[in-house]
């Protein structure tokens, strides 16, 4: 429906809410090679006078395998068990009703996971800790570590993208984070040269590499972005492992090999396409204008070019044409005039409008580069249509937080790449790096020998591009261990050449690599084989949570119901220009946010990256869509609903025009569920807010508006009757109190799922 496609509200602060619960995250981590480690500590204190259930949702990397979970409640330490999704629901609900302290930790997609911390009484402390391993690929000779921090607002229905009410985020301008991180460069990197373009790090020699210390003033408001270039190129190399979860197959090898570049094609054609919704004010859509800088400084006599620039409307700004000195300084000009001031983010219908542009005779295939922060929530079909449209799309994601997880799975759909660039790093460089993987002549029929018999092996990426280290994985006996790898494919003559070759060295200790290993192979497992490896695995899924209980003694079990309280997202810093984040300090007619903040005088020190703020929060409020407190459907919001849809019919309008004249209201979760169900029963979107109109006017006590009923009558009339009467029971059911608790009716609704039996 058309309001899903509003972006998440900002949320106000209730100033009847329990002081915020979430104190601090504080991490440690390991970069060794291509293999990242990192322990995430959460620390959550309630200074209220009441028992809370505390939420939280939250980034990790896209690719990141979880390899641990454990939480401290006032310093006694319990470790977690991944379980099934629905055994593990049952025992944190039962835990929860007698009185004790379940932690349950949910992945629910592209990175993101929800917290659940149930009875903490007031005066608690619990410390969560998460431990996750990543493996990264050296790109065009650069390692980059991105350590997600917050959740940008995202457009569209979170639910309609997997989540359920409670675990959908909410920023605020009022939540304030700090964060600490200390990182250890060691291995072969130690040598390497490495960047902080977002912050501010002191570095210090320790015994086998370097140490990044995080300076004070750090909050989780942006990716932190490490970058590694190490002094020569690293070879392809092979590493094997034990595997001691699968006796078939008890050694387990990770090939991390680097192709070539291909020959150049002879001439390219770029479709263009820019974000230029809301949420790009600001840094991003400057970042955007940098990068496009890069790429038309770029093409040459016999390339084409067209600029498309997409919101809630696309906007077709540079036809498909030759790249003449006239097109060009035309493109550049253009380029310079671009705004964030289309809207909506309307992905899909942007790029099936970019797939379906003509390309004039002669120019050949036709490439997609898309920029954008990829802040979306509903992208399957997206993603399906660019697999189908026989267009590679590589993207570039600007801004403090960009959507890792969907412009990966778009680029790596379609054989296409991904460069991700925040305010501080040169997006003029990462749109040359782009270039440079478009002009290469692509391979065909990639595939991997392994040397030897494998028991299972995970297929290599539609995309393989010189410079870019290519990660696969085998599983094998242990009397036939590969000693050698060879990467092939097929040239644009269809000879089968030779990309790279890796030899086999020491064994890598430890159980990480064979996580990481079946974490790739669930990827393409069907659901039950996806299953079977996440618990064999202990790994965490669709299908599994992680969960432990703080058993309470008697005398301090939770007797009163726990309130929720949803811990916010802090604003990602720059988004929807509501900030900057400028290279240059603060000047006298700002603040900076961090107001304790000090500039290290070290010299040492590397990024001196700020965030901003102007002084007028008035300037903030017309930038800012306006939302409301959102403790539930009160009477407020649904008066406010009845009365805009009369309105409409009022003025001449027609139901088809409501989700349009209703986007700027700000739903509760569990309206939103109620009007996603009406749809589902077959109105249309427009009919689905009529009959919440109606619903509010003629079922809430204290309304009753006479002059709005008489307005809504006639196109109610329009409708089936036992339509109308299943949609008003939709509605009684998830809308029927003055407030709903939109967690209390999820628990229900997984109790219940836990039981074999379904709501009515």
């Amino acid at each position: 429906m058309s309001d899903d496609k509003t972006m998440f509200a900002l949320a106000c602060r209730d100033v009847e809410a329990p002081a915020p619960v979430l104190t601090g995250v504080q991490a440690t981590g390991r970069l060794d090679g291509v293999l990242f480690e990192l322990a995430l500590r959460q620390t959550y204190r309630n200074r209220s006078d009441r028992t809370l259930e505390v939420v939280y949702t939250f980034p990790l990397p896209q690719q990141a395998v979880l390899l641990g979970f454990a939480s401290e409640l006032n310093g006694a330490r319990q470790e977690g068990t991944m379980v099934a999704r629905v055994a593990a629901e049952r025992q944190y609900e039962r835990a929860l009703s007698e009185g004790d302290a379940p932690v349950m930790l949910e992945a629910v997609g592209d990175g993101l996971h929800t917290a659940n911390i149930g009875n903490l009484k007031p005066g608690d402390e619990l410390v969560l800790e998460v431990c996750y391993a990543q493996l990264l690929a050296f790109e065009q000779g650069r390692l980059r570590l991105a350590i997600p921090t917050t959740i940008a607002p995202r457009y569209g229905s979170a639910e309609r993208g997997g989540l359920q009410p409670q675990q959908v985020p909410q920023a605020s301008l009022d939540a304030e984070y700090p964060l600490a991180i200390s990182l250890t460069v060691a291995g072969t990197l130690a040598g390497a040269a490495v960047t902080t373009p977002t912050h501010r790090f002191t570095q210090a020699q320790v015994e086998g590499g370097v140490r990044l210390d995080l300076d004070r003033g750090a909050w989780l408001d942006r990716d932190v972005v490490v970058l590694v270039e190490p002094r020569e190129a690293l070879p392809s190399l092979v590493i094997q492992a034990h595997d001691a979860v699968n006796p078939a197959a008890p050694v387990v090898v990770m090939a991390a090999l680097q192709p070539p570049a291909a020959a150049k094609r002879e001439r390219i054609a770029l479709k263009l396409l820019v974000d230029c919704s809301g949420s790009m004010g600001g840094d991003s859509i400057e970042s955007a204008r940098a990068a496009l800088r890069g790429v038309v400084g770029e093409l040459g006599e016999g390339d084409h070019v067209s600029l498309t620039r997409f919101g809630s409307k696309v906007d077709r700004v540079l036809a498909p044409s030759a790249c003449t000195a006239d097109v060009l300084h035309q493109a550049k000009t253009m380029i310079d005039a671009i705004e964030a001031d289309l809207g909506g983010t309307e992905m899909e219908a942007a790029l099936r409008a970019v797939f379906a542009l003509k390309l004039p005779k002669g120019a050949g295939d036709a490439d997609v580069l898309l920029v954008t922060d990829g802040e979306i929530w509903e992208a399957a079909a997206m993603v399906a249509a660019a697999r189908a449209s026989g267009h590679r799309v590589f993207a570039i994601g600007v801004g403090s937080s960009p959507a890792e997880g969907v412009l990966r799975a778009l680029a790596e759909a379609t054989g296409g790449a991904c460069e991700f660039a925040t305010p501080g790093e040169a997006l003029e460089a990462a749109a040359r790096r782009m270039l440079g993987r478009i002009r290469q002549q692509a391979w065909r029929d990639v595939r991997i020998e392994w040397g030897a018999e494998t028991a299972w092996q995970t297929a290599p990426p539609v995309g393989v591009f010189g410079g870019d280290t290519l990660i696969a994985f085998a599983g094998m006996s242990s009397k036939s261990a590969a000693s050698a790898v060879r990467l092939l494919a097929k040239d644009a003559r269809g000879t089968t050449v030779e990309l790279a070759r890796g030899e086999a060295q020491a064994p890598c200790p430890g159980e990480s690599l064979a996580r990481i290993a079946a974490s790739r192979r669930m990827a393409g497992a069907n659901e039950d084989e996806s299953l079977k490896l996440a618990l064999g695995y202990q790994l965490m899924s669709k299908r599994t949570n992680c969960i432990l209980v703080h058993p309470r003694a008697e005398a301090d079990k939770a007797t009163e119901e726990a309130e929720l309280h949803r811990v916010n997202s802090m604003l990602a810093a720059g988004w929807g220009a509501t900030s900057s984040v400028a290279r240059a300090m603060p000047m006298a007619d700002t603040v900076c946010f961090s107001m304790d903040y000090k500039p290290s005088e070290s010299a040492s020190s590397v990024g001196d990256i700020d965030t901003v703020y102007s002084r007028s929060m008035e300037s903030v409020a017309r930038r800012v869509p306006a939302a409301p407190e959102v403790p539930g459907p009160e009477f407020d919001t649904l008066r406010l609903i009845a009365q805009a849809v009369a309105r409409n019919l009022d003025e001449g309008g027609s139901v088809k025009d409501l989700p349009t004249r209703l986007k700027a209201i700000a739903l509760h979760p569990a309206a939103q569920a109620a009007l996603v169900q009406a749809i589902d029963l077959g109105v249309s979107e427009g009919q689905a807010w009529l009959l919440l109109a109606h619903w509010a006017n003629a079922r809430i006590g204290g309304l009753g508006d006479a002059a709005i009923e008489a307005l809504l009558q006639r196109p109610l009339a329009s409708l089936d009757p036992g339509l109308v009467q299943r949609c008003m029971e939709v509605y009684d059911a998830l809308l029927g109190r003055q407030s709903v608790d939109a967690w209390a009716l999820a628990r229900a609704q997984r109790l219940q799922r836990a039981l074999g039996r379904t709501l009515p």
